[in-house]
């Protein structure tokens, strides 16, 4: 291979290699690898330390440093984090009804609402009685608020090794176990693992009880600050728990997803996606072909992370990472990079750098607010739980959705450029092609996903179709981009009228992907879209206002001389 061949993938290489060193021995590592159990699923601390954190704060760090070191504060040093800002309140309300300070969206410490929780449990109790659809922003707000005080309150708890307290000063022991429950039984499995303090003050359990007193000495080496002790107590710890899970749950999976949780592939992802975009605008600036390529470079080293983050979560959960709103928004990200570097491999015109580029920022970017919510690696309903249906219908019809986004991103691209050129453009030529085939590809995969989601119906619930708004959707995208396509090949419909039907086949799809679970009602009304109502309402007005002034204005624009009325006049 010759330098001039080596040479462009040296960024990519530098980017890469530090993240391929092994991690050292330390305190903090074993403390990420200690195991919990938590909705059913054993994970990492370091896992429950990320969600927990994000939960609380909406990041996944504090003060600069992992989830993990302000865990272990917590437990070990509870007295040292109560003014640590890590309770974010949105709602500039909700500090009002509590007679607390402060104004606006930002972060408390638990200090400052301590003196509204009376309160604050008072309003949580009558939010408590209402109907979720019947709950206002304060309302969702208020109860966010007063579930994570409770959950830092048995957290400063959890590790309280002394036996005897007084009654009432600590919670009933299956609450602390839904929150730190580190500690299996004699017989491990998915049920009756405790926290350390539930242990301590619950009935003698001799199987546990080394683990307990290892867990004290790691809880000693860490208020005095002697790491190797806490790391060789952890240890010890930790190899113990594992050797007595009976499915061997811990070993290289658990490592995994620590090191998945470290590398951050999708924020990664993120990042080169989005300066791929900023040198193609450059580009538009600065002539020559080094700026393009450059784009094209950073658009791979992101889907290289991308598909590295995917096949890690494959990996740990042993299943296609098509399961919930976040994985469909992640997995659908991916294929819309996928189709926009063919795109771009095979027409060299920046319009797939462009277009990938685009869709997988966005829809990763929405994917982190979802992350916001807990588990994205949660168990699953017993109905969802068949990794064939998954890959088939699910992953299948995810693929038709990426088909139709990709496409209706290109008339987007196609609208705009020519309100700014209207006369004959090759690159609106080719541009239409791509949109063509894109949305054709899109068309096939949704009508094989749901032809499979029938068939799956059918063996889960004895019925093909059932009218649900989930299969509505699906349908509604089929119809749509089939009288899209076949009013292109009628001639009813041409250049323009193609780039506003793909707009409106996007339109379409986040309808039918998420849309309906705003219903409420259905079979297929599942978790993470609380929030997102008035988003959506106002992306559908967006869309709309779009494509009424982008038509309007093309019909009023006369057209260049010279140009046919063909192709700088098309019939919508």
């Amino acid at each position: 291979m010759t330098r001039k061949a080596i040479k462009p993938w040296l960024p990519a290489l530098l980017l890469i290699l530090p993240l391929l060193l092994p991690a050292q021995d330390s305190g903090q590592v074993q403390f990420k690898s200690v195991l919990i159990l938590e909705n059913g699923r054993i994970k990492p601390l370091d896992t429950f330390a990320r969600n927990l954190l994000k939960q609380f704060s909406g990041r996944s760090t504090f003060s600069g440093q992992e989830a993990s070191v302000w865990l272990a504060r917590v437990l070990f040093t509870p007295g040292q984090t109560l003014h640590d800002r890590v309770f974010l309140i949105n709602h500039s309300d909700v500090p009002t009804a509590l007679g607390i300070a402060g104004q606006g969206r930002q972060r408390y410490s638990f200090l400052q609402v301590e003196p509204g929780l009376a309160k604050l449990r008072q309003l949580a109790m009558q939010v408590a009685q209402l109907d979720e659809r019947s709950r206002s922003a304060v309302d969702n707000e208020t109860w966010r608020l007063y579930v994570n005080c409770q959950i830092y309150i048995r957290l400063l708890s959890a590790c309280d090794f002394a036996p005897a307290v007084e009654p009432g000063s600590r919670e009933p022991a299956g609450d602390e176990a839904a929150v730190l429950a580190i500690v299996p039984p004699s017989e491990a499995g998915t049920e009756g693992w405790l926290s350390p303090a539930a242990f301590v003050a619950g009935p003698g359990r001799e199987a546990a009880a080394a683990e307990v007193l290892l867990l004290q000495e790691a809880a000693q080496a860490f208020r005095s600050g002697q790491d190797r002790e806490f790391s060789r107590a952890l240890g010890a710890f930790n190899r113990s728990v594992q050797g007595r899970l009976a499915n061997g749950a811990a070993g290289g999976q658990v490592s995994l997803e620590i090191f998945y949780n470290g590398l951050d592939p999708f924020f990664k992802a993120q990042l080169a996606y989005g300066l791929a975009l900023l040198l193609l605008l450059l580009s538009l600036l600065v002539r020559g072909r080094l700026l393009p390529r450059l784009s094209l470079m950073l658009l791979l080293v992101g889907l290289l992370f991308h598909s590295s983050g995917l096949l890690a979560r494959m990996v740990i959960m042993g299943r296609p990472p098509v399961t919930n709103l976040y994985e469909t928004f992640v997995f659908v990200a991916w294929v819309c990079v996928v189709l926009g570097v063919a795109l771009e491999l095979a027409q060299r015109r920046a319009l797939g750098v462009m277009t990938g580029g685009i869709a997988g920022l966005l829809f990763l970017l929405v994917a982190g607010r979802y992350s916001m919510e807990g588990d994205t690696m949660g168990m699953l309903a017993a109905v969802l739980d068949s990794n064939l249906w998954l890959a088939t219908h699910v992953a299948t019809i995810s693929i038709g959705y990426a088909g139709c986004v990709i496409a209706g991103i290109i008339g987007h691209v196609q609208i705009v450029h020519r309100l700014l050129h209207p006369g004959p453009s090759p690159f609106r030529a080719l541009a239409a092609r791509s949109l063509y085939a894109v949305l054709a590809f899109g068309l096939v995969f949704t009508f094989i996903g749901t032809v499979m989601g029938g068939i799956w119906a059918d063996q889960s619930w004895g019925r093909f179709w059932g009218w649900d708004p989930k299969e509505n959707g699906a349908l509604l995208i089929i119809l749509w981009c089939a009288i899209v396509l076949h009013a292109r090949l009628a001639g009813m419909i041409r250049e323009l009228g193609m780039a506003a039907g793909a707009v409106v086949s996007l339109l379409t799809v986040v309808l039918a992907w998420f849309g309906v679970n705003l219903l409420g009602v259905g079979m297929h009304s599942y978790g993470f879209t609380s929030g997102i109502v008035r988003w959506l309402l106002a992306y559908i007005a967006v869309e709309i206002a779009f494509l009424a002034a982008a038509l309007y204005l093309a019909r009023s624009r006369p057209v260049p001389r010279g140009a046919s009325r063909g192709a700088g006049a098309e019939r919508t």
